[in-house]
């Protein structure tokens, strides 16, 4: 297996879509800080920061997109998946992604207060494969029911 647990801080507002079939799909940059310890002048040293593209999929993409905003401190786990592409004039980009099967949000430096969703028959079932196709995703509207996550103070 492929999994990995990431720390980092959003880039900026997490993107809600609705792929062709109606899969709520988000996608966010988070930013994973690194620091070492410089063994010759006992200091720490701050290195370049390392950027994760992350997408999720269904209630999780609606709970992450109602609940997170640039800055937030979350740790992402998940899958890597390749999302390589040709482009039009016929060049490839080769990428790969964190396909999140759960984001958590940090209570290190802020508060929250969760609110559950109510649980109905769609979430008690598993969800269909979403459609990954690179094209798949277009602009939609965004369900009216959302969970909250209030963060009270963040540094």
């Amino acid at each position: 297996m492929n999994k990995i647990t990431v720390h980092g801080n959003l880039t900026g507002k997490p993107e809600l879509r609705h792929s062709r079939s109606g899969v709520p799909v988000a996608t966010f940059t988070i930013a994973a800080n690194r620091r070492r310890l410089n063994r010759q002048s006992v200091n720490w040293v701050d290195l370049p920061p390392v950027f994760h593209r992350v997408v999720c999929f269904n209630a999780l993409a609606e709970n992450v997109a109602a609940s997170l905003d640039k800055g937030s401190a979350v740790a992402v786990t998940g899958e890597f998946a390749d999302d390589s592409y040709k482009r039009e004039d016929g060049s490839s980009i080769r990428r790969i992604q964190i396909e999140a099967a759960d984001v958590a949000a940090s209570l290190r430096y802020a508060t929250a207060a969760l609110t559950r969703n109510p649980r109905n028959d769609a979430t008690a079932q598993p969800a269909e494969e979403p459609d990954r196709s690179a094209d798949a995703v277009e602009d939609g509207t965004e369900a009216a029911e959302r969970p909250t996550l209030s963060v009270v103070g963040s540094d």
